[in-house]
């Protein structure tokens, strides 16, 4: 479904409204906007940071043998990253509300075929909820993987700025494999649950890799922090 075609089937996007609201939206107790659309919300702070980086970088001399880099990396996510996982956002909030109002319908109801039909119903609903938390999984690496590049490349000043973006990004990770797992669990009796068992076990094995690469930038500038101080202490007897 494209931002349109969503717009058009809902009165208002959730992400369009102000920050104070939607913030409390997610703390009032109510099944949307839930922990998929969190997710989301993680790695689309995380894209923006990037384009912040880039935005800056793309001004410093310092950076300039990685200018280009910088025009891709902003365009993919202008163009393609962002807009995607905003469709997500919104996809996951109104889906999952439906999820829940089945399995509120099947435990009010006493008819055995009509309670059976409202379970086929949400469990049907939650294979495509976890759906789309796989896609913001993919889509958050993408975004780790921009980050420690620009950490790595770009201005210097705003490390803080891409530290951010891949703090943000594996949080967006870390929080899909937590809903990915617990929807497989409900998921047990079907065949989407074992189809998809390995996707996340694969997924869970890489944040492990692409975590040893998002702390060696951490360790870099404790690193250089530490000598700083040191160097001005030294300077001080």
């Amino acid at each position: 479904m494209k931002q349109s075609e969503l717009r058009a089937s809902t009165s208002e996007l959730i992400l369009e409204r102000p920050a104070t609201q939607l913030l409390n939206d997610f703390g009032a107790g109510k099944a949307s906007p839930g922990s998929g659309s969190a997710a989301a919300l993680l790695s689309i702070l995380s894209a923006k940071m990037i384009m912040t980086v880039c935005e800056i970088s793309s001004t410093k001399d310092d950076c300039r043998n990685s200018h280009n880099d910088f025009g891709y990396i902003s365009k993919q996510i202008k163009e393609k990253i962002e807009p995607r996982l905003r469709e997500l956002f919104e996809l996951d909030a109104r889906d999952f509300e439906k999820v829940v109002e089945l399995r509120v319908l099947r435990d009010k109801s006493e008819d055995p075929s009509e309670k059976s039909s409202y379970s086929r119903q949400s469990l049907d609903l939650l294979e495509t909820a976890t759906d789309y938390t796989f896609e913001v999984a993919d889509l958050s690496f993408l975004l780790m993987e921009y980050g420690i590049t620009l950490f790595e490349h770009g201005w210097h000043a705003i490390r803080g700025d891409s530290g951010v973006s891949i703090s943000a990004a594996m949080s967006g990770i870390m929080s899909a494999i937590f809903i990915i797992n617990l929807n497989l669990k409900t998921l047990r009796r079907r065949n989407y649950s074992n189809d998809n068992l390995k996707r996340i076990q694969v997924i869970q094995k890489k944040l492990e890799e692409i975590q040893v690469r998002a702390f060696s930038c951490v360790t870099s500038i404790s690193a250089e922090s530490l000598d700083s101080i040191q160097l001005e202490l030294l300077k001080g007897t």
